[in-house]
């Protein structure tokens, strides 16, 4: 039986290209992936699909049927949720082989991120390849590219410094709430999950006890008050958590504000506002609207100018991964090009390493030109040798 032919596409946003307000009526959060996952995978030509939500970034990996437009498959995702999609043009990107294989790896590496090499985005990645596979809209495609980006940000790690030090964007909230308050001050940590975990741990280790922990569901805050030691509230308590704290932090998936004007209100009457406000939610957990002058307030937007003073020694070890990711990015090329020949497909990964390997070899021999004539050589050659090695092979079974 003839294989039928496959695209792979990206298609996203991220902070470079729309603002958090802008991001926030796209974003999908974990509850809402499994039904997400399942809709567009039913949708004609679709082979498989992947959905990777973060702070930063919502993307879509899609493989397709030849001639299926995987920027309107998402439109019509999204009208089909009565979402306007007037500016989806004006904020979404799309990606084909190779840069969606590029952009992937550099994405897992931290390259892409707002803090450069920030390691939170490969926990995330991850979580969403195994919630797309329990939804069972993975095919062999999604499945390679994952594993191959799996690597490529374990083989950045381990070669450069881009994964050290606070890289994550809930490590560096963290060094804003420790610079502007006073180890014994109350600090307010509304939801549970990576970001917030992530948060207190950096909390706890910098000498901070007083920790109260909010969550719609109380018996995962009191989890985190047993692990890290605090109190534990509702958030039906909500206003007794604020009124007690100097800071608040707070990351949950609610799809409006936890945090409104009414309650802002009622902290002023009482004279117990917090002085700091840490917004990691997409959409945001706090309605800015009216916010008191005297509140210092941060959204992932506002953390950008910030961040950018943060990436100073990192930047060094940007063309090591780069080249890295270069390597895994024509390996997986190298796959694609014969996973309809099902000769070659199980060796095409080992033909390029060994090309690889044999041009590291002779690289520091060469002028760059002279070694950029050499490596483009080099591939068609290995094209050549495996179109005949095949033909041979099929002209000798047929006799």
């Amino acid at each position: 039986m003839e294989q039928k032919e496959s695209y792979l596409y990206v298609v996203g946003l991220s902070h470079k290209t729309a603002s958090v307000a802008d991001r926030e009526k796209y974003q999908l959060s974990r509850k809402e992936l499994p039904q997400a996952l399942k809709t567009i995978f039913n949708y004609e030509g679709v082979q498989g699909v992947l959905i990777v939500p973060t702070c930063n970034r919502l993307e879509f990996y899609l493989v397709l049927d030849d001639g299926k437009n995987p920027f309107d498959l998402v439109e019509k995702f999204y009208l089909s949720n009565n979402i306007n999609t007037t500016d989806i043009e004006k904020y979404f990107y799309t990606f084909t082989l190779p840069d969606v294989t590029r952009h992937l790896f550099r994405v897992i590496c931290g390259l892409e991120s707002l803090v450069l090499g920030e390691y939170q985005v490969q926990g995330q990645v991850k979580e969403a390849y195994s919630i797309a596979c329990e939804a069972k809209t993975c095919e062999k495609v999604l499945h390679k590219l994952l594993h191959a980006a799996f690597r490529a940000g374990k083989n950045v790690r381990n070669s450069t410094s881009l994964g050290s030090g606070k890289q994550s964007v809930s490590g560096v909230a963290s060094k804003i709430i420790i610079d502007n308050l006073k180890k014994s001050d109350t600090i307010a940590v509304i939801g549970v999950n990576e970001n917030t975990k992530i948060l207190t741990g950096e909390l706890k280790g910098a000498g901070f006890s007083n920790l109260i922990f909010v969550n719609r569901t109380l018996y995962k805050a009191e989890i985190m008050a047993e692990q890290y030691g605090g109190k534990a509230f509702s958030l039906e308590k909500l206003d007794k958590a604020l009124a007690d704290s100097k800071a608040v932090f707070t990351s949950t998936g609610a799809p409006g504000y936890i945090i409104n004007n009414d309650l802002f209100d009622r902290l002023i009457l009482k004279k117990r506002l917090p002085k700091l406000i840490v917004d990691m939610a997409v959409p945001r957990d706090v309605d800015v609207s009216s916010i008191a002058d005297d509140i210092n307030y941060w959204d992932i937007g506002r953390l950008q100018d910030y961040l950018a003073r943060q990436i100073l020694t990192q930047h060094e070890d940007i063309p090591i991964a780069e080249n890295i990711i270069e390597d895994e990015v024509l390996l997986f090329q190298a796959w694609t090009e014969m996973q309809n020949n099902n000769i070659l497909e199980p060796y095409a990964e080992k033909f390029e390493l060994v090309r690889q390997e044999l041009m590291k070899e002779f690289k520091e021999l060469m002028s760059d030109r002279a070694f950029s004539n050499l490596d483009r050589f080099s591939r068609s050659l290995i094209h050549r040798l495996q179109s005949t090695f095949t033909r041979a092979l099929v002209n000798n079974k047929d006799k």
